[in-house]
């Protein structure tokens, strides 16, 4: 039999970490997305850093390519 919150984690929903502080558990609350935040926290910084400047490349690009496909 599977348990509540293995059910909960293989229909997507988050379920905060048995540890999780009071702050932690308000931010989930709140609405923030936690899961990002602990996958964001297994990475080491290189792979941090090399995320977040696929992620500026991307809006580069985007912003780049809006002028030039523009509609009046």
């Amino acid at each position: 039999m599977i348990d509540e919150a293995t059910l909960a984690q293989i229909n997507g929903a988050y379920v905060c970490p048995p540890g999780a502080g009071p702050e932690w558990r308000a931010a989930h609350e709140a609405g923030i997305d936690m899961s990002l935040i602990e996958h964001m926290l297994e990475l080491t910084p290189a792979q941090r850093l090399e995320e977040h400047q696929q992620v500026l490349d991307f809006l580069l690009e985007i912003q780049a390519a809006g002028p030039a496909n523009a509609t009046e």
